[in-house]
């Protein structure tokens, strides 16, 4: 099922409640937005999207406006070159360039980290072993957790029916943006994996390289190692590998003794002589 973008969310939740989120004060306070993006005085050429001009920001008002009253949103949201392409093309691409300075991204991740629903803190409580084991959003049950919290974050009281229940339409742009969040985290999660794999196989063939040639290395070239080692075990920790961390911590002691031992006599070959870490 395609993911919603966050501009046709954004136009959603408007149609549902023209309130939300441009009129609502919490919104405003994170976006720095105070009203309709596409508000303009065409007497004195003011727009509200500065790097909108006039022209632009009177039609992406007529988009919208053809968005409200579409029978069908998705189409007339995403369609190609019609009389909306100029306020669908302007629309888009502000929302787009809009959405990292507003730091949403950064207050989701917060609230996640805070609930204990971290994708590292996931991995570790539901055992991934990979990431091709990296739970659903469905499977890892955040979304009923923080949903409350964010709804809070980003509407305040306005989020809410009776104080109690999160409306309709503010649950259903919730749940885009945490659509879109895990998707980002299963990809940022994959870098991090492919990226200890590759640094894992660095320090283990430079040890074993070490350890099998008749090597002598310098004390510059062990700092180094020790740096690398040091890099493996921030990004293991997070995943909460307490034993691959414990082999590095193990391989990072060796080190340091072999530099110590540096400073009073040439380091010998034999002193590399370990079992092979199994990673």
């Amino acid at each position: 099922m395609p993911t919603t973008p966050l501009s046709l969310a954004l136009i959603q939740l408007w149609i549902a409640d023209p309130s939300l989120p441009w009129s609502n004060p919490v919104w405003q306070s994170l976006t720095h937005v105070s009203g309709d993006p596409w508000a303009y005085d065409p007497w004195r050429g003011v727009t509200r999207v500065t790097e909108w001009t006039v022209d632009t920001a009177r039609a992406v008002e007529a988009f919208m406006n053809n968005c409200r009253t579409a029978g069908d949103l998705g189409d007339v949201a995403v369609k190609g070159k019609d009389t909306d392409h100029e306020g669908r093309s302007a629309w888009n691409a502000w929302v787009k360039t809009s959405w990292p300075k507003w730091d949403i991204n950064k207050l989701v991740d917060n609230i996640l980290q805070e609930s204990g629903c971290e994708p590292h803190d996931v991995m570790a409580r539901l055992k991934c072993k990979s990431t091709d084991d990296f739970p659903t959003m469905e499977a890892a049950q955040v979304k009923h957790v923080v949903s409350i919290k964010l709804a809070d974050a980003l509407f305040g009281d306005d989020g809410f029916t009776d104080g109690t229940f999160i409306v309709p339409s503010v649950m259903t742009f919730i749940s885009t943006v945490m659509v879109l969040t895990w998707s980002r985290y299963r990809k940022a999660i994959k870098r991090q994996v492919d990226s200890i794999a590759k640094k894992l196989q660095e320090v283990e063939g430079q040890w074993l390289a070490w350890a099998t040639a008749d090597s002598n290395p310098t004390s510059v070239e062990l700092r180094a190692y020790v740096k690398k080692v040091d890099s493996l075990v921030t990004l293991i920790s997070a995943f909460k590998d307490k034993e691959t961390v414990e082999k590095l911590n193990t391989r990072r002691e060796q080190v340091n003794a072999m530099l110590a031992g540096a400073r009073i006599h040439p380091i010998k070959l034999e002193y590399m002589e370990s079992e092979q870490m199994i990673l």
